[in-house]
């Protein structure tokens, strides 16, 4: 499945993934554990009505990496 896309984001030819913003997927992978936990102790991430944990926000770092919907 894939993300809903707004029509201005089509519209201007806004890359719909952060794939298609060029960023290299193995250095992604690699750096993705890291970059959720530094996400998850953030201050702002515990402001947002729900709590996520590290885990979670892996997959929803992957959604946006690949364009696939979130499941949790």
């Amino acid at each position: 499945s894939v993300l809903f896309i707004p029509f201005m984001s089509v519209k201007l030819n806004i890359p719909k993934t952060l794939k298609d913003f060029g960023i290299n997927e193995a250095e992604f992978l690699e750096k993705l554990p890291e970059v959720a936990a530094n996400a998850v102790g953030d201050a702002c991430t515990g402001s947002n009505p729900r709590s996520i944990t590290p885990a979670q926000m892996e997959q929803l770092l992957k959604a946006t990496y690949y364009g696939t919907k979130v499941d949790f």
